[in-house]
């Protein structure tokens, strides 16, 4: 049950770039700010043994079980990482950087598991060729195939290195990568 809530995190991320046309960035970092301070909070509390109803049963519900003693971060970075990549880049490359990692951080995790036979760390390579596939293929909703296939390697690169938290890192490389690329 736990990966399958992270899945729909993950996922529900894919509407940000949709919900920024549809009103606006300016609203939409308003609010991904607001609720991401309303987590960290709730966290804090929860933490002191106090509960804010809804959000301390989601946050348990889709917590780990070693994560629960302390402060549940993955939220806290995928919220950082998303709200980072509308502050920094233009709007068509944050809404791929976006993209890759709401859908290209699932999708590696489900094939990684179910048919990933070559380890890279507590990573496969299955799982990061499918994570590249499949969000080089949504990122194309917002770039030209060139910049979706290096932000894509880029953000699945990161997810399989695990260098800090990829919920962080895979927007904000992907972004950088399409970035550079775009100069060039």
């Amino acid at each position: 049950m736990t990966s399958k809530l992270r899945t729909v995190v993950h996922l529900v991320a894919l509407l940000i770039p949709f919900l920024a046309e549809a009103t606006s960035k300016s609203i939409i970092l308003a609010i991904l700010i607001a609720v991401t301070i309303t987590y960290i909070l709730s966290e804090e509390l929860r933490l002191r043994g106090k509960q804010l109803p809804l959000i301390t049963k989601f946050t348990l519900r889709m917590s780990r079980e070693n994560e629960t003693p302390r402060l549940v971060t993955a939220p806290i970075y995928l919220a950082v990482g998303v709200i980072m990549s509308l502050f920094l880049f233009p709007k068509n490359i944050a809404y791929a950087s976006i993209a890759i990692v709401a859908v290209g951080d699932p999708m590696a995790a489900y094939f990684g598991r179910r048919f990933g036979r070559i380890h890279i760390g507590r990573k496969t390579l299955e799982g990061f060729a499918a994570g590249v596939i499949v969000s080089f293929t949504v990122a194309l909703i917002w770039v030209p195939p060139y910049l979706a296939l290096a932000g894509s390697v880029a953000g699945m690169l990161l997810e399989l290195l695990g260098i800090l938290d990829d919920n962080l890192t895979s927007p904000i490389g992907a972004g950088i990568v399409m970035s550079i690329a775009n100069i060039l």
